[in-house]
């Protein structure tokens, strides 16, 4: 009669035989969902909230996979054994001798001992176990947290490089920027030619980056700073914070707002903070830079807007995207 060691040896060896090499599950590998398809895999959908248009985020579930374990914080993650190398103190052995003193047994050093000034060292393997976010649905989640911080309204939805129709010379310089290469940029021109688009397909492609990114838009911006000085409103002013660990901003729409003596120190307030803090930043305008300008820029903001977008300043030719305003309108 086989022992039981025997017989689960052979078992063990049967498996590996079968499955090559390791134990088959019901768990299929996943696939690992691209940034261009999570309205797709409706991970982002657009949903009105009390009339507003707003974006819905569906967090993955864990995967599973390899020991993926479920997270409330939604980043699933796994565990990650690493052995290093690593050194411990060694203790001498000694020997008493017939007289009563000791003395080191020599045969007890391990071959490899490291003899140093401060001590005697053995070179040992130290196992650290530490979690990393799973790459099938773990990191996708934490795309999609940062995606829900950063900002970006409904208008992302389905914005992506995957769809966006670039102008010549446009493509490189959102490149470049996306890179970091470029510090600064003001992209301009009429209503509807794809401005917006590009400040959220930019905003998505260095959140995937991992990138801290913020999006505003300038009207909303200052309605937010107003609704702040209300003592019943909720609302704390957004000029303290909106800055704030934050990597990248794309600022939208820079002009529309209502031109009284606030709205214009209030803006340029807050251009003269987005050059403080040095961080990469975006504009998107209707109105050309002559035309800020003469509207609303003190000479202060006009030194830092020329010096921040010194390297990208393109002005968007195309049509609108949106229908042919003209034709409709005759």
């Amino acid at each position: 009669m086989q022992s039981m060691e025997t017989s689960l040896n052979l078992l063990v060896k049967a498996i590996k035989t079968k499955s090559g090499g390791g134990i088959k599950t019901d768990i299929q590998r996943p696939s690992i969902v691209h940034q261009f398809d999570l309205e797709k895999e409706n991970l982002l959908i657009r949903e009105v909230v009390a009339g507003i248009p707003q974006i819905k985020i569906n967090f993955l579930e864990s995967c599973s996979f390899e020991g993926c374990t479920p997270s409330h914080s939604q980043i699933h993650s796994k565990q990650v054994v690493r052995l290093l190398d690593d050194l411990k103190e060694y203790k001498p052995v000694f020997n008493t001798l017939e007289d009563g003193t000791k003395e080191e047994d020599l045969s007890k050093r391990p071959l490899n001992l490291r003899v140093e000034e401060d001590g005697l060292w053995e070179p040992i393997k130290t196992r650290y176990v530490y979690a990393v976010p799973c790459p099938y649905c773990g990191i996708t989640n934490q795309y999609l947290m940062r995606f829900r911080q950063s900002g970006l309204t409904a208008a992302a939805i389905d914005k992506h490089f995957g769809n966006y129709q670039f102008e010549e010379g446009l493509e490189s310089k959102a490149i470049d920027f996306r890179e970091g290469r470029i510090k600064g940029g003001l992209i301009y021109g009429h209503t509807g030619n794809g401005k917006t688009h590009l400040l959220s397909a930019l905003a998505r492609e260095m959140i995937w980056r991992g990138k801290r990114v913020r999006y505003v838009s300038h009207q909303s911006l200052l309605e937010r700073i107003k609704q702040s000085f209300d003592d019943k409103s909720d609302v704390k002013d957004p000029r303290y914070t909106w800055l704030d660990r934050v990597d990248v901003v794309f600022f939208d729409e820079l002009g529309f707002f209502r031109l009284n003596e606030w709205g214009i120190q209030t803006t340029n307030e807050l251009i003269h903070a987005l050059y403080e803090s040095g961080v990469q930043v975006l504009f998107a305008s209707n109105l050309s830079p002559r035309e800020m300008r003469s509207k609303f820029l003190d000479i202060r903001s006009q030194s830092r807007l020329a010096e921040l977008c010194s390297n990208w300043s393109f002005k968007m030719s195309g049509q609108d995207r949106r229908g042919n305003v003209e034709e409709f309108f005759q």
